[in-house]
């Protein structure tokens, strides 16, 4: 999905999906600084409010840009391959990350390039 989007905007955006470096299955999902900084001092901390975006002006590959970082939880569904017991090989061949319902599993990174 990543790359179609990037095909299709070009230069104007990028869009990826992202999680906190233990929950992260494909390593071109890894987080970038920014990204982890938000998961890790943001999201993570028990008075996050739920559902509550991070926004910020910054400079991304060197051009000013908007950055979004949208958090996703883990819902019912999600916990086949993600929920418990933690390590124990889902369907797809990986192991569970032992989360829960609630959970936060990752975040939604859109750049907009001004």
């Amino acid at each position: 999905m990543n790359e179609e989007f990037t095909a299709l905007v070009g230069a104007q955006a990028r869009v990826r999906v992202t999680a906190p470096p233990d929950l992260v299955r494909n390593r071109k999902a890894r987080p970038d600084d920014w990204e982890l900084g938000i998961l890790e001092n943001r999201f993570l901390v028990a008075d996050w409010p739920k559902n509550t975006p991070y926004m910020e002006n910054l400079s991304y590959e060197g051009r000013p840009a908007f950055r979004m970082l949208l958090p996703e939880y883990y819902r019912a569904s999600c916990l086949i391959c993600h929920g418990e017991p933690k390590g124990e090989v889902d369907i797809t061949g990986y192991p569970k990350e032992g989360g829960k319902a609630g959970d936060l599993a990752g975040a939604i990174s859109i750049v907009i390039f001004q």
